[in-house]
């Protein structure tokens, strides 16, 4: 399973460098006579135009397929935006940058509270288990704690010393990192500062200097990750361009242990790919300028080499294997943890015959049939979907109607949803069958069957989705701004059928309502554009939309 947004015989790989002393050991795991070359920097570019002999030969994320450089995989996930709202046990909370506010909503009343914060907030995140929630704000530099045991609200507010964009929680609770976004340049310059802020401490109302302190995390941070054992964070990686540094926690005394990342893990930081396990025991990056990966488990950095660049890389659910698609072979690679990172040689190789191999896709937990991925590609012009058993190997191929860009797997493991891409340069022949190519579309998937149910949606595109907490039905919304045409539509993942709904202004964001005694799970939410804000609360069984207008007018409902 992925943290966010953002394999086989064994060949050559670029050299690796060994960690700084001061830093935790770097072990270079090489099979007996194996060599030392490739991946280098690439010659030409033109998106699948360049002729080539290796992926050497291509940019970075190019693989070199038939003789041309193929361009990189788009990884997709509309299932989640850069500032959603967010879920507790009982309330929805959505910000409302404009009025420097959180609106915690009701989804059973509609009744909201309009909870003022620092100016510009850019950030939310639910504290686990609670009705409560952290805001992240970029103007004034603070951070707001939300606590809604009891009404109205309570916020403490905390200044830090300089402007972050991002905000990541532990899965405790007890600690937060806000830090610089990697794609723009730092506030005052500072690269790679960021502050750990003590949420108890913060909540207590502690001076600042108990509450949050600065850390320095290397040039570039990329990735925060929260080590948690025995249900205790006890370590954070900060994942910069070419360190990894580990802070112990909870004291965060003394400097970090230091450990200095290849080249070819540096070298190409806006996509590299870094997945971690739910509990941060397990984290492996990808590199996509040579053909390995490697897996950090706090102390050591181990690299596996691989036959080809891998263009996608998840974990299982339980963190035991990996699962990377190498797409110039048409194969994907099962990784057992930490077996055969020992012995690259165990690494099993399966090829996915007649499909496009690209990306993967995994459950969010075992499903009672067993475990799967789901393989295509969205760079590949391939009107297909593979299904591959895990650890068996065994491949089925199902055809679909149109291209896919992104698949997700239902939470229950029952069902799918497909996202389509439009192809205005299709080449059927077939008039009926060039406008479904031309459209854009999703299909639903039912895994017991192996049946797909297209959705044509003409000119509105699908933009975001969440299915039910027990799945059993998806909610896609949809957009078209300039015919001003803003859906909807529930799906029964039964029946397959979808039903459209009307959405009163643009759908931004997506998320699942939290069950409450009473009412059936079936329930999401869409936060729209509005400048008084705006979000819907959708019954996906009923079809019912309510819809509550205006967080900084508490709440007019419509």
């Amino acid at each position: 399973m992925k943290t966010r947004r953002r394999r086989s015989a064994v060949l050559a790989l670029l050299p690796l460098v060994a960690a700084c002393s001061s830093g935790p050991a770097f072990n270079r795991v090489i099979p007996n006579g194996e060599g030392g070359t490739g991946g280098g920097a690439a010659a030409g570019a033109g998106g699948g135009s360049t002729a080539c002999a290796s992926a050497a030969q291509c940019p970075a994320g190019f693989t070199c397929e038939q003789g041309r450089c193929v361009a990189p995989e788009v990884e997709q996930n509309r299932g989640v935006g850069d500032a959603p709202p967010i879920a507790t046990p009982r309330y929805v909370y959505a910000l409302n940058p404009t009025a420097a506010s959180v609106a915690r909503i009701d989804p059973v009343s509609l009744s909201i509270e309009a909870i003022p914060v620092g100016p510009g907030p850019v950030a939310l995140v639910a504290i686990p288990g609670e009705d409560a929630a952290i805001a992240l704000s970029f103007d004034d530099a603070s951070v707001s704690v939300i606590d809604s045991s009891t009404l109205p609200s309570k916020v403490t507010r905390l200044s830090l010393k300089r402007q972050y964009a991002q905000l990541t929680l532990s899965a405790d609770g007890r600690f937060a990192v806000a830090w610089p976004d990697p794609r723009e340049a730092p506030a005052s310059g500072a690269e790679g500062i960021f502050a750990l802020i003590d949420v108890a401490q913060l909540r207590a109302q502690a001076p600042a200097a108990q509450a949050a302190s600065e850390r320095a995390g290397g040039f570039r941070i990329t990735d925060v990750v929260f080590r948690t054992e025995a249900g205790r964070s006890t370590k954070l990686y900060v994942f910069a361009k070419s360190t990894i540094s580990v802070f112990d926690l909870p004291a965060m005394a003394g400097l970090p242990a230091r450990v200095t990342l290849p080249t070819s893990l540096s070298a190409e930081v806006t996509s590299r790919e870094v997945v971690a396990s739910a509990d941060g025991q397990v984290v492996m990056l990808r590199s996509t300028v040579a053909p390995e990966v490697a897996a950090f488990d706090g102390a050591t950095l181990t690299s596996l080499p691989l036959s080809e660049v891998a263009t996608d890389l998840d974990l299982l659910p339980d963190g035991t294997a990996a699962v990377a698609a190498l797409r110039s072979a048409g194969k994907v690679a099962y990784i057992e943890l930490p077996g055969d990172l020992l012995n690259p040689a165990g690494v099993d190789v399966f090829a996915v015959a007649d499909g496009g191999v690209g990306q993967v896709a995994l459950p969010g937990t075992v499903p009672a049939g067993g475990m799967f991925a789901f393989v295509w590609s969205n760079a590949a012009g391939d009107e297909s979907l593979s299904k591959l058993e895990i650890p068996s190997g065994r491949v089925t191929r199902y055809p679909v109607e149109k291209l896919v860009d992104e698949v997700a797997v239902s939470p229950d493991g029952k069902s799918a949803l497909i996202i389509h891409r439009a192809n205005p340069n299709t080449t059927a022949t077939d008039p009926y069958e060039a406008a479904v190519d031309k459209d854009e579309g999703f299909s639903v998937f039912d895994l017991g069957s192996g049946f797909a149910q297209l959705q044509r949606t003409g000119t509105t595109l699908p933009t975001r989705y969440a299915f039910s907490p027990r799945g059993g039905y998806v909610g896609v919304a949809l957009r078209n701004d300039t015919q001003r045409r803003y859906q909807l539509q529930a799906v029964n993942l039964s029946s397959l059928v979808s039903t459209t709904l009307t959405l009163a202004s643009t759908p931004l964001y997506m998320g699942t309502v939290p069950e409450a005694p009473g009412i059936t799970p079936h329930r999401v939410f869409v936060s729209q554009a509005h400048p008084a804000g705006r979000i819907s609360v959708i019954q996906l069984d009923t079809g019912q939309v309510r819809t509550a207008t205006g967080f900084t007018l508490n709440g007019e409902i419509q």
